[in-house]
């Protein structure tokens, strides 16, 4: 069992209940601080171990993500399970060997553990679910066009039995959009979350609690392979100790990339949307030049049946949201120059990270395509940019 207390003052009052009803304080260490105190049977029919310490301690931590991962890993809880019989047997009599023997165990499972989730493997699987995430959008786009389409072909046939099945095929259509729809935001979801894990930690070199740990990482779907992980110096530019500045200027590099990417998807749908509309009215002439009311009638449905497409993509509202969302987030990569003009207060700057996750949430999944058309070129401008601002930084202190 595990007790922890907030107030403390009254641990020595507690342990001295605990050896009322028959237990024996068998460590304290003050430096944890801790108490751990056993109870066995006269009978010898059973015994008990109790543990107690502050709430929020490194100590406790380590021994609420072991306990999680003895419920969730069969083969590490009969391993466990397994090494204290052993050591039960060989050290009967001897309690400080036999915590040493766990001890060790315990550590090498801890170590695994913080490993697993380091921030290079955070800002692996950020990238890993951001990707899927934007696979998925695209996915979705496609099965609905594939819906106007069906919808389109439909208004060229009289016959029910043919009626039925692209009825069908729409119906079948409709349930993977939303399949897929869930899984985008599940994907989506866990790249927000190790985005917000990682400022924190590489930020301000704040860890999560064990069960902020295990949430966030329960919540990854995409399996990330050694040659996947990114580090964290390749990631940022800025080699500032954790702290405020360097927590505002990884937002500023964020900010530069998201903003950029924002912009380049914008274009992207601009063009799309254009030959889109375009083809309608290629489409259209053609029908008009014929001068047949058949042919007019069709002509009529199958745009009925394009709007409904462009309506319920929202193509256009996608559009205005790259808009609106690059020019959000170019407002908070300038902010990040006022917040180091005031030094970085630390209300500011978190005021700032608020802001920017915000923002960032808000805005729509970049298309999957335009990070990898982009990078070298916008790898370039960051570079040059940060060369600049490195110059102005020395002129203004050599004046």
């Amino acid at each position: 069992m595990l007790i922890s207390i907030s107030n403390w003052s009254v641990v020595d009052s507690l342990v001295n209940e605990l050896k009322v009803v028959g237990y024996h304080v068998n460590e304290k260490c003050d430096d944890v601080p801790r108490f751990f105190l056993t109870k066995y049977a006269s009978d010898g029919s059973g015994s008990y171990h109790i543990h107690i310490c502050k709430p929020h301690s490194r100590w406790a931590r380590d021994m609420l993500v072991f306990r999680n991962e003895l419920a969730s890993d069969e083969t590490l809880a009969k391993a466990y399970a397994d090494l204290k019989k052993q050591l039960a047997k060989i050290y009967h009599d001897d309690v400080e060997a036999y915590g040493v023997g766990k001890k060790d165990f315990i550590d090498g499972r801890l170590r695994e553990i913080d490993e697993e989730f380091s921030v290079n493997r955070l800002l692996s699987h950020q990238r890993a679910e951001s990707n899927r995430a934007e696979k998925l959008q695209i996915l979705m786009m496609v099965t609905q066009l594939l819906i106007a389409v069906i919808a389109a072909i439909s208004v060229f046939s009289n016959d029910n039995k043919y009626q039925f099945v692209y009825a069908i095929i729409g119906f079948v259509l409709m349930l993977l959009w939303f399949y897929l729809s869930q899984g985008q935001l599940s994907h989506r979801s866990a790249g927000d979350q190790a985005r917000r894990a990682v400022l924190l930690m590489s930020g301000l070199e704040m860890e999560p609690s064990a069960g902020q740990q295990l949430r966030i990482s329960d919540g990854f779907r995409v399996a990330i392979s050694p040659e996947m992980i990114r580090r964290e110096e390749d990631h940022f530019a800025t080699r500032e100790a954790p702290g405020n500045k360097r927590l505002a200027e990884m937002i500023e590099e964020s900010s530069y990339w998201t903003r950029d990417l924002q912009n380049t998807s914008s274009k992207a749908m601009t063009v799309l949307l254009f030959l889109f509309v375009a083809t309608v009215f290629t489409a259209s002439g053609a029908a008009v030049a014929s001068l047949e009311s058949d042919n007019l009638i069709s002509l009529s449905r199958v745009m009925i049946a394009i709007m409904v497409f462009v309506i319920s993509s929202d193509a256009l509202g996608l559009l205005l949201s790259y808009r609106s969302s690059a020019s959000t987030i170019d407002e908070i990569f300038k902010r990040v120059e006022a917040a180091a003009a005031r030094g970085y207060r630390k209300s500011d700057v978190l005021l700032l990270m608020s802001d920017y996750n915000a923002a960032i949430e808000r805005a729509p999944t970049t298309l999957p395509w335009v990070y990898r058309l982009s990078h070298t070129g916008l790898n370039r401008r960051w570079q040059a940019y940060i060369e600049a601002k490195l110059v102005g930084e020395l002129g203004e202190k050599s004046m």
